[in-house]
């Protein structure tokens, strides 16, 4: 599949339980919801959209990043009708430039769950079919991914899923908000 086949239309992932969609402007009151979770929050470079209109900007932005070929942007959710709502993202996008560069930049990988659905194995089945899709669909040769390193849950979840702790980077990141600058531990699966 070329990137513009796969960047044709949006790649939906089904997994035993989930359905990994595109998130649509109807999401926009659950995304919202559930970043207003400081639970949700604690680990992120950003506390989240301010109100229901900025989380409709938010995924037109993620749309319009889809259209660019710079950003695969998953809703989690569970397959059952009558459970679509947006239960987290996965977000995969290269470092540099988009997924039509070639040799293409190293991919980067983040995620977020609501607090609500944590330590039931979604996250851990969520991320396998996205890093499954993306070394069978793309020519990625390394998938990375930055964590606080208080983050024990999610450091825990990418070494199962095979990503090798790289070392510690620090004063890297700066927080959208609080303008601290933050440590993260740098982890890395090669494809």
């Amino acid at each position: 599949m070329s990137i513009a086949e796969l960047f044709s239309t949006f790649p939906n992932l089904r997994t035993e339980r989930l359905l990994l969609r595109q998130i649509v402007s109807e999401d926009a009151e659950d995304l919202y919801r559930y970043y207003t979770n400081p639970l949700v929050t604690r680990h992120l470079d950003w506390l989240g959209p301010s109100s229901v209109e900025d989380s409709r900007s938010l995924i037109h932005a993620w749309q319009q990043s889809f259209v660019t070929r710079r950003l695969l942007p998953w809703g989690i959710s569970y397959r059952t009708k009558e459970h679509s709502e947006i239960l987290g993202t996965i977000m995969v996008m290269p470092t540099r430039g988009s997924f039509d560069d070639a040799p293409l930049f190293p991919l980067s990988v983040g995620y977020e769950l609501r607090a609500d659905h944590w330590n039931k194995g979604i996250m851990s089945e969520a991320l396998q079919a996205v890093l499954d899709f993306t070394r069978t669909h793309t020519d990625a040769r390394r998938i990375q991914a930055e964590v606080y390193p208080e983050n024990a849950a999610s450091l825990k979840l990418l070494k199962k899923l095979g990503f090798q702790e790289e070392g510690l980077l620090r004063q890297y990141m700066m927080h959208e908000v609080t303008k601290k600058l933050l440590d993260v531990v740098m982890l890395a699966l090669l494809c």
